[in-house]
């Protein structure tokens, strides 16, 4: 176990976004967020690599209390992919360099810009250092920003919604990435809408609903009509086949 989530309560403007919400990330895992919008994944994430601090409760990883660190200490710790790209005009090797910020000194080192360009190559966009980022198509972009938070060589990543506006080319190479990367030995946790691509890469699937954990489990135990119908009331029909699950909706 490398992260541990006890019993933390987040109020946001003296409303409960997140209630008593618990649970254990291994290394290995790679964990789904799944839920409708403004049900607390988001919080939940920005709670976890500390920007948010719980009312009660409290987030250990390996033991260490995230909330009594400082941020760039969290940051050589944990990898924090927001929902929102910014827009910029930088080169994309200054894009990913910004995942050495915890590290570099008054300039990047040799040691930097060498992470930096492994990180692209782990991406697929080597040959794209120079490039301005603001040029780059969607999902080009959000590789990127993947590479700069792999950069950061943390041993769990955070991940807001990374396939929002992608096609589903972009959509399964993005996941893909992520899994890779944890197959070598991390942990994730990846806010999606998307119930097919949770299920096709993550192992462990976490229900969101008014700020609560109500399901928790592989996807096989997790993911049917009922916890569906629950969490984002619509109906649907879950199919196996060839040891996978596929949610559709219930059309009469």
């Amino acid at each position: 176990m490398i992260l541990k989530v006890s019993g933390v309560k987040v109020t946001l403007k003296s409303v409960e976004v997140l209630k008593d919400v618990s649970f254990e990330v291994s290394e290995g895992d790679l964990v789904a967020l799944l839920g409708p919008n403004g049900s607390g994944k988001s919080t939940l994430l920005r709670t976890v690599f500390g920007l948010l601090k719980p009312v009660s409760g409290a987030v250990y990883f390996d033991g260490k209390n995230i909330h009594g660190m400082q941020i760039v200490e969290v940051a050589k710790l944990l990898g924090y992919l927001p929902q929102e790209i910014s827009a910029t005009n930088l080169k994309v090797i200054d894009v990913v360099l910004l995942g050495r910020t915890p590290y570099i000194g008054v300039l990047p080192s040799n040691r930097d810009l060498e992470a930096a360009r492994k990180a692209l190559s782990m991406v697929g966009m080597q040959g794209y250092e120079n490039r301005r980022f603001s040029e780059l198509s969607g999902g080009e972009k959000q590789k990127v920003m993947l590479a700069r938070i792999f950069c950061q060589q943390t041993k769990l990543l955070l991940l807001d919604e990374p396939t929002s506006h992608l096609d589903i080319k972009s959509q399964v190479e993005i996941m893909g990435i992520v899994k890779r990367i944890v197959d070598k030995g991390c942990a994730a946790i990846v806010a999606i809408h998307d119930i097919n691509l949770a299920s096709s890469f993550c192992n462990r699937i976490l229900m969101v609903k008014n700020g609560k954990i109500v399901y928790a489990g592989n996807p096989a135990e997790v993911i049917n009509p009922e916890s569906i119908m629950d969490v984002f009331g619509v109906k649907v029909e879950v199919v196996r086949h060839r040891g996978r699950i596929f949610v559709v909706p219930a059309v009469r």
